[in-house]
C-alpha cells in the first residue's frame, strides 16, 4: 500500500448512511447517520467529520470508493454523488464496488479462516469447491437481492430478486448451484426457512457499511486490482411511492 494513500469511503444503501476514512499505517475513522432516510443532508458532514478525526483535509485523499448497490434507489445515488464529488474536487481515483462484494469479503475476512489464508498468498487465484457463500441484501418489498460467491470471492452469476414467500410457494425456486451454500445478511433466515435446507444461514454478518467498503479497496489497491468506476448498481427499476402532499 502507498505510504500516502488515504481512502474516503461512503455507503448509504440500506438503513444507515456511513463515511469512513482510511489512511497508510493504520489510521482510520467513522462516522454514521442511523435513519432510514435523510443520507443526503448529511453524508458530506459525516466525510469531513470522518477526515477531521484523522486530521487530514480532503486535498489529501487519493482514493474515493462508494457502495454502488444493490440497495435503496435514493441511497445509492446519495452515496454516489458525494463520492463523485469529492473525487472531482481532489483529483482522487475512483472506487465503485457492489455491496453484497463487500458484505462476502467482510463476512469471510471476520469468519473463514481460508479465505484469510488465500488473501495472504493472492486472493483473486485460490480454488475451493466448499466454500461458496450467498450475500442478501433487503430491497425493502418484501424480498431480497442476493449473488453468490466462489471462496477467491468471485461472483458466481448474476443478482437475484428473490422473495421468499414465492420460493415457499413454488413460483421461483433457488439456483441447483446454491445447495448447501452459507448465506449471510438480511435474507439469511428468511431464505433458509422456505428452500428445504438447500441453504445454511448466519445471521450475523454486520451491515455493510462505509468502513468495510474503505477496506475492501485498500486490499484490491495493495493488489494491483483493476478498480470498478462509480456506476449505480441497480437491479430493479425504482420504486417511487405516492406524492407527499
Amino acid at each position: 500500500m502507498p505510504d500516502t494513500l488515504v481512502i474516503l469511503a461512503f455507503e448509504a444503501s440500506a438503513d444507515q448512511a456511513t463515511a469512513a476514512v482510511i489512511m497508510s499505517g493504520g489510521r482510520r475513522a467513522m462516522h454514521h447517520h442511523q435513519a432510514r432516510h435523510g443520507h443526503a443532508a448529511v453524508i458530506t458532514g459525516l466525510a469531513e467529520a470522518a477526515l477531521q478525526d484523522c486530521g487530514l483535509e480532503a486535498r489529501a485523499i487519493t482514493h474515493v470508493a462508494a457502495g454502488c448497490g444493490p440497495g435503496s434507489f435514493t441511497g445509492i445515488r446519495v452515496a454516489l454523488s458525494a463520492a463523485k464529488g469529492f473525487q472531482l474536487a481532489c483529483d482522487a481515483q475512483p472506487v465503485g464496488l457492489s455491496c453484497l462484494l463487500v458484505a462476502a469479503a467482510n463476512w469471510r475476512n471476520a469468519h473463514d479462516a481460508n479465505w484469510r489464508n488465500a488473501h495472504d498468498a493472492n486472493w483473486r487465484n485460490v480454488h475451493d469447491e466448499d466454500g461458496l457463500l450467498v450475500a442478501s441484501a433487503d430491497t425493502r418489498r418484501g424480498s431480497y437481492f442476493c449473488q453468490a460467491f466462489g471462496p477467491d470471492n468471485a461472483p458466481i452469476g448474476a443478482i437475484l430478486d428473490i422473495d421468499p414467500q414465492a420460493v415457499a410457494a413454488g413460483e421461483t425456486d433457488l439456483p441447483d448451484a446454491w445447495h448447501g451454500a452459507r448465506i449471510i445478511g438480511p435474507g439469511a433466515a428468511p431464505l433458509a426457512a422456505v428452500c428445504g435446507g438447500r441453504l445454511v444461514a448466519n445471521d450475523d454478518a454486520a451491515p455493510v457499511d462505509a468502513m468495510q467498503i474503505a477496506q475492501l479497496a485498500s486490499m484490491m489497491i495493495a493488489d494491483e486490482v483493476a478498480l470498478p468506476p462509480l456506476q449505480p448498481l441497480y437491479v430493479a427499476p425504482a420504486f417511487l411511492g405516492p406524492p407527499r402532499g
